[in-house]
């Protein structure tokens, strides 16, 4: 089970999430999409949670160039 972050933690995650993708947010913006990154947060967890086998996962063969 993943560590629960503070309302600050996952701000500031936030913050660094968007500088790296060459992002510049507002405070004022960053606090409004809180929220919506939480549920995001909520959904993965409850997509981790469902127990698969490894042969149930998807599986994209690549095709070589060349």
């Amino acid at each position: 089970m993943p560590p629960k972050l503070s309302d600050v933690e996952l701000t500031h995650l936030m913050k660094q999430l968007a500088r790296v993708q060459g992002l510049d947010l507002s405070d004022d913006r960053v606090d409004r999409d809180l929220v919506a990154f939480k549920g995001h947060l909520a959904a993965h967890e409850k997509i981790r949670a469902v127990p698969l086998a490894l042969e149930a996962e998807p599986f994209v063969k690549l095709k070589a160039k060349g």
